[in-house]
């Protein structure tokens, strides 16, 4: 045990450093996007342009690829064999590039209509340069089902760290376009990098593929026992996995008689931040503890698959409390402060502010949720999921709806928040009656000493900002910002958090 909990720290903290890395040089690529094309039309086109290929693949296939993928290569690696487990590889992926391409072909040959569909507001000129970027994105899919298959493979194997790499070298890729090369090729030149850099995210898996054994065999079948098992279970994984693709399809639409199409932007910016903030801690609690709960729920080990969830919630509740009362209160001079020069006005900064301020509401919802969704996919409980994303989405959907428009861009991302605490509180039902968390008294007083200490923090976060606002920039957001670490680390030691308790034994170098 002690062992394995050695291996589960030392992993979590290499990744936690490479996704830093590339959520750094993720946040770097949004800056320099916002420095060239702020929230002009070429900007509005091309957000536009971006999402459909992602958005498209998430309901093709989406979080199918690895969460399908793991729970039944581990189960044939346990009960038969490595080279039976390797030949439901090979069979996995033959299906995924056939799904994918599909995808990529059909999706060039109706990107204007697809333009039309997401974002039925924009003019006929932005329309059109949409779909022209449209075209040159789509073949990216293919790349992204092959990298996912991969990224399954590899977590399957027990290898994290090329799996976390692979976001930081498509950054690299549109940061090197941003850099050198947007001055003489402009926006789609910037569409080529992303396709580029996605496609070089299956390229640098291949020799950790290759190492651990997987040699690709075009003729394998896909019609097999255990790919009617992986389909048998794609329905409900898929439709638990709709959540967000829907509620972007829905607020891409509604954004786009918004401002001239500029609340796509704003929104897009902001939900990038949200995700640059809450994927690092998020990121790795899910990917790095799902191939764990699929070897224990192949093993029938139950009381392992329950500890990790509780932990997992627990954590990142104590790391993400704090870091959401922060970005609620300051998010416009965070916004300020990363994106406002050259394109990127005040009045960007205000709109793309209100956005990440009510994003910022739904941050602990979304993890919670990413925790308990890959608990239920390790045991193939996938329906689940299902039935929450479901419920959320109808939540979302009639929201947006009936208010969307008139509540404007914050109105929007609130309803996108508030839709991911209906998800986990569903999800949070389930788990609790099918036992798959025991929720202990020690656990909830710490998830709740947690919460109003953020709270806490949150205020005096305000107080100092009302003090410091007209300082500067940099002063305005940093100060308030030290102020609160500051709060909220006294707050969790004097009320006695286990989490923080860890970390100051860690720091005292105790056990």
């Amino acid at each position: 045990m002690m062992k394995k909990q050695n291996s589960l720290a030392s992993s979590a903290a290499l990744m936690g450093v490479i996704i830093l890395l590339s959520k750094v040089m993720g946040l770097l690529r949004d800056i320099l996007v916002t420095a060239n094309f702020g929230t002009t039309e070429a900007a509005v086109a091309y957000e536009t342009a971006s999402k459909l290929p992602v958005t498209i693949f998430d309901f093709v296939l989406g979080g199918v690829v690895t969460s399908a993928f793991i729970p039944i290569y581990n189960a044939i690696a346990v009960k038969k064999s490595k080279k039976d487990a390797l030949g439901f590889a090979y069979s996995y992926v033959n299906l995924v590039l056939i799904i994918t391409l599909s995808i990529a072909v059909l999706g060039m040959v109706f990107a204007p209509a697809l333009v039309k569909f997401i974002a039925p507001e924009l003019s006929d000129s932005t329309s059109a340069l949409a779909a022209e970027l449209t075209r040159i994105m789509f073949p990216m899919v293919i790349s992204v089902g092959l990298a996912f298959s991969f990224v399954g493979f590899l977590q399957s194997e027990g290898e994290y760290n090329i799996p976390a790499l692979i976001s930081l070298v498509s950054n690299l890729i549109m940061v090197g376009y941003l850099l050198f090369l947007s001055d003489s090729f402009g926006i789609k030149g910037l569409s080529y990098a992303m396709l580029i850099g996605w496609s070089a995210q299956a390229v640098v898996q291949i020799p950790a593929v290759i190492r651990h054994g997987f040699r690709y065999k075009p003729l394998s079948p896909i019609n097999t026992p255990d790919i009617r098992h992986a389909l048998k279970n794609t329905v409900p994984i898929l439709l638990s996995t709709w959540v967000t693709p829907v509620c972007n399809l829905i607020n891409t639409s509604i954004a786009s008689g918004i401002d001239n199409g500029r609340a796509i932007t704003a929104l897009g910016y902001a939900n990038r931040l949200y995700i640059i903030i809450v994927g690092v801690f998020s990121f790795v609690a899910t990917n790095l503890l799902f191939p764990y709960f699929a070897k224990a729920a192949a093993s029938g080990d139950t009381g392992e698959s329950d500890r990790l969830t509780r932990t997992s919630v627990k954590i990142l509740v104590f790391i993400l409390a704090p870091i959401s009362a922060g970005i609620i209160v300051l998010a416009e001079p965070f916004v300020s402060l990363v994106f406002e020069r050259r394109a990127f006005t005040p009045a960007d900064t205000a709109i793309t502010g209100e956005a990440l301020r009510f994003y910022a509401v739904g941050m602990i919802f979304a993890a919670v949720c990413e925790v308990l969704t890959k608990a239920f996919f390790a045991v193939e409980k996938a329906k689940i999921p299902m039935t929450a994303a479901i419920v959320s989405m109808v939540f979302n959907v009639t929201l947006l709806l009936v208010v969307g428009e008139r509540l404007g861009v914050g109105g929007i991302a609130l309803i996108s928040g508030l839709s991911a605490g209906v998800n986990m509180a569903v999800n949070l039902i389930f788990a609790v009656r099918h036992r798959m968390l025991t929720p202990q008294k020690p656990d909830i007083a710490d998830i709740g000493k947690s919460l109003v200490s953020a709270v806490l923090m949150g205020a005096a976060v305000y107080a100092v900002y009302r003090f410091m606002q007209d300082s500067g920039k940099l002063a305005a957001f940093a100060l308030p910002t030290i102020a609160g670490v500051l709060v909220y680390a006294v707050l969790v030691t004097v009320l006695r958090s286990e989490e923080m308790n860890g970390i100051i034994n860690k720091v005292r170098g105790k056990k």
